[in-house]
């Protein structure tokens, strides 16, 4: 069972006419059951095609990914991150390009094996907390180019295992305007993800400007059985290494 926590500032005080929003897709049938769930974490400065876009997106990703169950996730993540190149690419062509630079999007994939598959563009974040250490996942990611290009938004699919007791974070950017690194960590000290919520928007409730922002955490029950060890893993046993962890 995973645990789930969601934060949503959707437009905050000064985001300028942008716009954040988080989907959760899950498995609508057993043929589909083997692909996991899809968490989805997106955040766009644009005022003008917020909304449009990011529903365009996570529409087509998700349809994209459950469309085929028998490719396996990492095939059906590939395929869904090259349609919403394809897309973005013909959405710039037709003259809409306001949101070059400014989209956030944040794609992860965790299967019932608990493989994690995870992509991102922007300045989103994946966090993973283990045994109280923090890494950092999305730093595997191959950044977008300096100068953007939409036919190349999504580069990079990185992934590992998680285990029973594990917490991850997806953010956008705007969490680390009220909130540091320092801080952070403190309240992860705090031993379950509800806690760790409610802290936060604790924090959040003292902020005379809200930012735009939002948070995705997710928390593997320690109930959940591990998973048999598989050869060739891309996982590295904790604590020691936790950055190498996603290749």
């Amino acid at each position: 069972m995973i645990k789930i926590e969601e934060i949503l500032i959707k437009s905050g005080r000064h985001a300028q006419g942008g716009l954040g929003e988080i989907f959760i897709y899950e498995p609508e049938n057993i043929e589909e059951a083997a692909l996991g769930n899809l968490y989805l974490v997106a955040e766009l400065q644009d005022g003008k095609d917020s909304s449009h876009l990011i529903n365009l997106l996570s529409s087509l990703i998700k349809r994209e990914y459950y469309s085929s169950p028998h490719r396996g996730p990492l095939a059906s993540l590939e395929a869904s991150l090259k349609k919403a190149n394809q897309t973005l690419s013909e959405f710039a062509d037709q003259g809409n390009v306001g949101w070059l630079g400014k989209l956030h999007f944040l794609c992860a994939v965790i299967n019932k094996e608990k493989d994690l598959f995870l992509t991102q563009t922007g300045q989103t974040k994946a966090l993973l907390c283990r045994e109280g250490n923090l890494a950092d996942i999305t730093k595997k990611t191959v950044p977008p180019p300096h100068k953007p290009h939409p036919a190349k938004t999504f580069q990079s699919v990185v992934s590992g295992q998680i285990e029973p007791t594990d917490k991850l974070f997806f953010l956008t950017p705007g969490f680390f305007n009220f909130i540091d690194e320092s801080g952070f960590k403190q309240i992860l000290t705090l031993p379950r993800i509800e806690s760790i919520s409610e802290q936060i928007k604790k924090v959040l409730r003292e902020q005379k400007k809200l930012p735009l922002l939002c948070a995705l955490m997710l928390e593997i029950a320690k109930e959940e059985i591990e998973a048999p060890e598989k050869p060739n893993s891309d996982f590295i046993t904790p604590p020691i290494g936790l950055e190498e962890i996603f290749r």
